[in-house]
């Protein structure tokens, strides 16, 4: 079933237990960083220290938070696929990771820092709710009015799968 469809209810994100990783990932780990396998264990153990896990039925989530309140977000799909991106979806990532009324903003860098090695997305956010990006909406502008003779003016109906802001607390 295709799960942004529209009988998708979200489910929480919930804390997840990395494993050990396999053969085939140490294998693809070798092989992206040129090097053996207990170098590829090391990098994949330096990649994973402190982070946290969350995932639901659809998103895996790893969580890198750092000192002065940033946060890093790395989405992919459970199953690995290209993620067709449902920004409700990442906006509620967002949510319960980070915070309702804390910013997140995903970077497309310049060509000489790009890293695209899988199908994941990156949002780096503060944990700090007083905290605004220079960039953005100033004022709350929210409209589930669907306007079809209108192709710019397209909108899904307001849904109630995802948990409200005022329910929300990031962990």
């Amino acid at each position: 079933m295709n799960k942004r469809s529209r009988g998708y209810r979200w489910k929480p994100l919930r804390r997840a237990q990395l494993h050990e990783p396999d053969r085939t990932y140490i294998a693809a780990v070798m092989r992206q960083n040129n090097c053996d396998a207990e170098r590829a264990r090391q990098i994949a153990d330096e990649e994973c220290h402190g982070c946290e896990y969350w995932c639901n039925d659809l998103y895996q989530v790893e969580v890198r938070r750092f000192r002065d309140g940033l946060v890093h977000l790395n989405v992919r799909r459970i199953d690995g696929a290209a993620v067709f991106k449902d920004w409700r979806h990442f906006q509620q990532i967002k949510n319960e990771l980070i915070g309702p009324e804390c910013e997140a903003i995903e970077l497309y860098p310049a060509e000489s820092r790009k890293v695209d090695t899988s199908n994941k997305y990156h949002l780096y956010g503060y944990a700090d709710p007083t905290f605004r990006f220079p960039v953005g909406f100033e004022k709350r502008n929210v409209d589930y009015q669907d306007v079809p003779e209108v192709p710019g003016m397209r909108q899904r109906g307001q849904t109630t799968d995802f948990c409200q802001p005022a329910t929300l607390r990031a962990p």
